[in-house]
C-alpha cells in the first residue's frame, strides 16, 4: 500500500465543466443496467470522452468466463448504437487473492497507461460499475497514478453500517483496498429507487433505435428483470455526470472495510466523496435524449445473417 506519509488525497465533486476522460468498466453481462449506463454514455460524447471499456468480472467466485461475457455483452452494445470499433473494449482481470501480488490484464494496464497520461488537475475518471478488482490492481500496480486517477465506484452500500452490496462481495479485498488506499474516491452510494416497469422503458426507449430496442429486449432475458422493481441502478451513475443536479452528496472521512464487511470508523483514513441520491426522473430523460442523439447518428444495423 502506499505510505501514509504521503499527503492524502481528494476527489473533487461536483466534476469540472466539459469534456472529462473516462474509462467505464462494468460486468456487463450481469444484469442489465450496465447497458443503460453505457448507453447513457455513449449519447453524451461533449461531456464523457470514453477512452475505453473494461470487461468486469461478476459472479459468486468471479468466474473466468463472466469476463469474457461482459467482454461480448459490451460489443453487443456498441454494435447497436452504431459505434462497434470506436473504443477499445479490453478484459480485466477475476477478483484479488493477495494485496501484495499485483495480477494484471490488457485492461489493468490500459487504465495505469491512460491514467499516466492525465494530470492531476486534468485526471482520467475511472467509472466503476462491478466491482472494484481492476481499480484497486491497477493503483497496486503503479501507485504514483494515485493523484491522476479519480475512483468512482458504484456501491449502493447499507451506509453506515456495512459495505454489504453486492459489488463489494464480489471482491472484498478490492473493497477494502479502495477505502484504505491513498486515492481519490467518490462513492456512489444510492440508485436503489431508479426502478422501471416494463410499459414504462418500452414506451420511453423501446422505440429509440436499435439500442433503445435492445435494452428493452434484455430484459426478457429473465423473469425477475421483467419486474416492475426492477432497477437500473448503474444509470444515476453516468446521469451524475451530466447534471451534477440531479444528485446530493456528502463529504464525509472514509471507514475501514472489515472482512465482515461491517464499516470500521475507528481508524478514519482520507476525506471521500458519498453521493448518496439521485433524481430517478431525471435520469430516465436524460437516457431517452442520449438515446435520441444515438439514433440520428447511428448508421443502420445489417441484421447478422441466417446461416444456411
Amino acid at each position: 500500500m502506499m505510505g501514509a506519509e504521503r499527503a492524502r488525497l481528494t476527489a473533487p465533486w461536483p466534476p469540472p465543466e466539459g469534456q472529462i476522460r473516462v474509462i467505464i468498466d462494468a460486468d456487463m453481462n450481469n444484469e442489465i443496467d450496465d447497458q443503460y449506463a453505457l448507453a447513457l454514455a455513449l449519447g453524451n460524447p461533449d461531456r464523457l470522452k470514453i477512452e475505453g471499456v473494461i470487461a468486469a468480472h461478476y459472479g459468486k467466485n468471479g468466474e473466468p468466463d463472466g469476463i469474457e461475457k461482459s467482454f461480448a455483452e459490451t460489443g453487443r452494445v456498441l454494435e447497436r448504437a452504431g459505434l462497434a470499433g470506436k473504443f477499445p473494449v479490453l478484459r480485466g482481470i477475476n477478483r484479488l487473492r493477495d494485496e501484495y501480488a499485483t495480477p494484471t490484464s490488457d485492461g489493468v494496464e490500459f487504465i495505469i497507461a491512460q491514467a499516466r497520461s492525465a494530470t492531476p488537475e486534468k485526471p482520467l475518471w475511472l467509472i466503476l460499475l462491478g466491482p472494484a478488482t481492476d481499480g484497486a490492481a491497477a493503483l497496486l500496480r503503479d501507485p504514483s497514478i494515485a493523484d491522476r486517477i479519480i475512483i468512482f465506484w458504484h456501491s449502493r452500500s447499507s451506509w453506515p453500517k456495512q459495505c454489504g452490496n453486492f459489488n463489494a462481495k464480489n471482491d472484498r479485498l478490492a473493497a477494502q483496498l479502495l477505502f484504505s488506499l491513498n486515492c481519490r474516491l467518490v462513492l456512489f452510494d444510492t440508485g436503489e429507487n431508479l426502478t422501471i416497469p416494463m410499459e414504462e422503458s418500452a414506451r420511453r426507449f423501446g422505440s429509440l433505435g436499435p439500442l433503445g430496442a435492445y435494452l428493452q429486449e434484455i430484459r426478457l432475458r429473465s423473469p425477475r428483470w421483467q419486474s416492475p422493481k426492477k432497477g437500473v441502478f448503474d444509470l444515476g451513475d453516468i446521469a451524475a455526470f451530466l447534471d451534477v443536479n440531479c444528485v446530493e452528496f456528502e463529504r464525509t472521512l472514509a471507514p475501514l472495510v472489515r472482512d465482515d464487511f461491517s464499516y470500521d470508523f475507528s481508524t478514519p483514513q482520507k476525506e471521500i466523496v458519498r453521493i448518496h441520491k439521485v433524481n430517478r426522473e431525471r435520469s430516465f430523460v436524460l437516457l431517452e435524449e442520449s438515446l435520441h442523439r444515438i439514433e440520428k447518428t447511428a448508421p443502420p444495423l445489417i441484421p447478422a445473417k441466417n446461416p444456411q
